[in-house]
């Protein structure tokens, strides 16, 4: 049964021939009733569609609605309806549309005299997940004064473009037997097709010019069993066929298409070039290009089925930017069959970039520019050939063409292939392509060995490349970055930190064996092998024979001061592991190393450890009569809290005579941390009056945090001293806090009140705020009572914000009742 609708057939739909219509609505849930009478010689229907019992009666027939009872709509929104369909004959269709569930109703076609439904079940999208969703639809189609009523598949994934539902695999109620059968039906409305502009397309004379990219993919079609892919796989010898009676009008093949890349004119191809394919082969008449917004109706030339694999240009009125293109079959057959193969061998789209002469190069350089990502789009679609092109045109684009270059090499059949260019961009200081390089490159295993030979062989990009070797390969980024290293003595800070870094990320538990053999290989230099040793950080002890090999070797001899300086990190990692030759080896380096930034290093790495030797705890202790200040400085921080014999009056003795700030500053951090001693605290309070602040500063700050409540006088006296650096003063009113030094009480008042003044200076505040931290250790009863100016409303935002922590900090003073 072939559907087809015309302007002159259409007339508004008549219902008063022998037709009693009668439909009651009441609220919620009410019945609705009609009664028609069926004509042709069968009885009258009297339909009734009762949502209390959740049944449709029709006769002696009683059909269940197939929803749950909470989907059940109000009685308003049922549909009944009487369709004539030809031979004086009329069906009743019956829509429960579902609450709450999109389009999804329960619907049923009724006929007189029949023993069950022509058609009752749910339709709409009801199966699968979104975006892949099926279900079945029914569609009534006006014809003059009949309608054509059609049931079939929906899929959510094939539609013609624009519309929310297709019928596939139609079925029509043929008015003779009342039954369902297949049937062909033009599935654009009639208004569409109306308003469609038409194209006549041109004949070529020759094949299909070639595009520089792909641009329409098929992605289904509604004809079961046929391929899609035949109309756009690029080969005129794999056509596309309706397999329907007639012409096949309204079979349709959905195609996805760039929205970024306008189409300026499509090629068609009709007839394949054996004419024993298809006997019976016919072009169509007409066809229609069907994206969201146009609807382009193309005519064919008679002739067309004759002119074998032959093209004909479809030139647009306009650019058309779309994400979905569907070619639908029109009316008619050329030449004129009973029984026609309507076929359309290849479809083929251009975009403004195609063109005589024109090539993937000329694409590859409009990745800089207006068109930026129009090219991107083509050169993505295009194939291999376009990553030759984008590699070649690299260096000339700009930063944004760098980071849509990556996007193209991401879309390469071969990850791998796409891995040189990638590398270009890992290295791009501006703009996205580095990030992107490194995302794709990060979802590319096959990509190391490419990776794994440019870090050896080029010294520019060692910093940008070892990282995502060492991350996507990284134990079999080992030796190729052994191998960088062995070739980068003369490079960068940059680089060779970016080489240890990468050489300690691939490092794991099944490195142990191969580390070693590389610590041994005489091949390695002395370099290479000193930088993996400080990439292997405390990992060292993992190899510790070799490690300390490789290390004794390297002491024995006279080195320069870089290498002895870069030696002592992993002499220390042994240090750390109790290996007693390389406690022996720093304490000879603190020292006697003739160099000061060596011995310095050397007590700086020692900074926060516990070691065994006596001999290397003298040595520090002794360091502290060193020449050079900086190694005093970090003498003193390696001996932390003051734990190794002679270390504390050492410190007390440098605070009370280095010429040096820092030293004398580090002295009161060892003396801070030592234990409790009056004598220690007497040269705290002497050196709150050094003539450095910042000196001053640490020993107040050590009195307070030693609760030294004998010194509550110097305390004040550096709060009260007007001339007194600020951030000195802010200390001392924390620190009488501290030692809870109550007699302070009203002038910690005071001052935290400051902290509330507009305007006031940013010294005072300094003081201030050290006040308010004073009160909040104190913490009298009163707190709250003191407080209540930073607490009113009237008060800045963040004084009142410190005031609150103040009063909910815990106190450090136990007062009496």
């Amino acid at each position: 049964m072939a559907i087809e609708v015309t302007r002159s057939m259409v007339r508004p739909v008549a219902f008063a021939w022998a037709l009693a219509l009668v439909v009651a609505v009441h609220p919620a849930w009410a019945e609705t009733r009609v009664e028609v009478a069926a004509g042709g010689g069968l009885p009258a229907l009297d339909v009734q569609v009762d949502l209390a019992a959740s049944v449709v009666r029709a006769g002696r027939l009683q059909i269940p609605i197939a929803l749950d009872r909470e989907k059940l709509p109000e009685g308003g929104a049922v549909e009944v309806r009487a369709i004539p369909i030809g031979k004086g004959r009329h069906v009743v269709h019956v829509r429960v549309p579902a609450v709450r569930s999109g389009s999804m109703a329960w619907e049923a076609i009724l006929g007189g005299g029949l023993a069950e439904p022509i058609f009752a079940g749910l339709t709409g999208y009801f199966n699968g997940d979104p975006g892949e969703r099926t279900g079945k639809a029914v569609t009534v189609v006006p014809s003059g004064d009949t309608s054509f009523v059609l049931v079939g598949d929906i899929r959510e994934n094939l539609t013609i473009c624009g519309q929310s539902a297709t019928l596939l695999d139609p079925m029509a109620v043929y008015p003779s037997s009342l039954e369902l059968r297949p049937a062909t039906f033009q599935r654009l409305p009639l208004e569409v097709r109306d308003e469609a502009t038409d194209i006549v397309a041109a004949p070529l004379g020759h094949g299909l010019d070639a595009p520089l990219e792909k641009l329409l993919v098929a992605q289904g079609t509604s004809v079961s069993g046929a391929s899609a892919d035949a109309l756009t796989d690029g080969d005129v010898t794999t056509t596309w066929t309706e397999e329907r009676p007639g012409a096949g009008q309204g079979e349709f093949v959905v195609m996805a298409a760039p929205q970024s890349v306008p189409i300026s004119r499509l090629e068609v191809t009709i007839s394949p070039p054996d004419p024993t394919s298809f006997p019976n082969g016919a072009a169509p008449k007409t066809f229609y290009l069907v994206t969201q917004t146009d609807t382009f109706r193309v005519t064919m030339p008679d002739d067309a089925w004759q002119k074998r694999a032959q093209a004909f240009q479809i030139a647009l009125p306009h650019p058309v930017s779309t994400a979905c293109l569907a070619l639908v079959l029109g009316e008619g057959a050329s030449p004129r069959s009973a029984h026609p193969d309507v076929t359309v061998s290849e479809l083929a789209a251009y975009s403004e970039f195609d063109g005589s002469g024109k090539s993937l190069d000329d694409v590859a350089t409009g990745l800089s520019g207006d068109r930026s990502r129009a090219a991107a789009a083509v050169l993505e679609r295009a194939g291999d050939a376009a990553l030759a092109a984008v590699e070649r045109a690299y260096d000339t684009l700009d930063i944004q063409g760098k980071a849509l270059a990556m996007d193209v090499g991401a879309a390469h059949s071969a990850c791998e292939d796409a891995a040189p260019l990638f590398a270009r961009g890992l290295c791009e200081s501006r703009g996205q392509a580095s990030r992107k390089a490194r995302e794709k490159l990060g979802r590319c295993p096959g990509s190391a060995t490419f990776l794994a030979k440019k870090l050896v062989e080029d010294a520019s990009t060692r910093s940008c490349v070892a990282p995502v070797l060492a991350s996507i390969a990284p134990t079999a980024a080992l030796i190729p970055l052994a191998d960088a290293m062995n070739r980068s003595a003369g490079e960068s800070r940059e680089t060779r930190a970016a080489l240890r870094s990468a050489f300690a990320q691939s490092l794991d538990g099944g490195s142990r064996r191969l580390l070693a053999a590389l610590l041994s290989d005489p091949s390695r230099s002395e370099h290479a092998k000193l930088e993996m040793l400080r990439a292997a950080g405390r990992r060292v002890v993992d190899v510790q024979p070799e490690s300390r090999a490789f290390l004794t070797e390297l002491w024995s001899r006279p080195q320069p001061m870089p290498t002895r300086y870069l030696g002592l990190e992993p002499t220390v990692a042994l240090a750390r592991a109790g290996d007693v030759s390389a406690e022996q080896r720093l304490a000879e380096v603190i020292e006697h190393d003739v160099d000061w930034p060596v011995r310095a290093r050397a007590a700086e790495l020692m900074a926060g450890e516990s070691f065994g030797s006596a001999a290397l705890q003298a040595a520090l202790v002794d360091a502290e009569r060193d020449r050079e200040p900086r190694v005093r400085q970090a003498a003193l921080s390696a001996l932390g809290a003051g734990s190794a014999p002679g270390s504390v009056a050492r410190a007390q003795s440098l605070l009370e005579t280095d010429e040096w700030p820092f030293v004398r500053q580090q002295a009161v951090v060892l003396l801070s941390r030592s234990p409790a001693s009056l004598d220690v605290d007497l040269s705290l309070a002497e050196a709150t009056r050094d003539g450095s602040s910042s000196v001053r500063q640490a020993a107040i700050s050590a009195l307070g945090g030693r609760r030294a409540t004998a010194w509550r006088a110097v305390l004040r006296e550096r709060l009260d001293d007007a001339g007194e650096d600020p951030d000195v003063r802010a200390v001392a009113a924390q620190a009488l806090g501290l030692v809870c030094d109550a007699v302070s009480l009203e002038q910690l008042t005071k001052w935290s009140h400051e902290l509330g003044a507009i305007g006031g200076s940013d010294d005072t505040r300094r003081i201030s705020a050290g006040a308010l931290a004073g009160l909040a250790a104190l913490h009298p009863r009163d707190l709250k009572e003191r407080l209540a100016p930073l607490l009113a409303e009237t008060a800045p935002s963040d004084a009142h914000r410190a005031a609150e922590r103040a009063i909910r900090a815990a106190g450090v003073c136990t007062w009496k009742r």
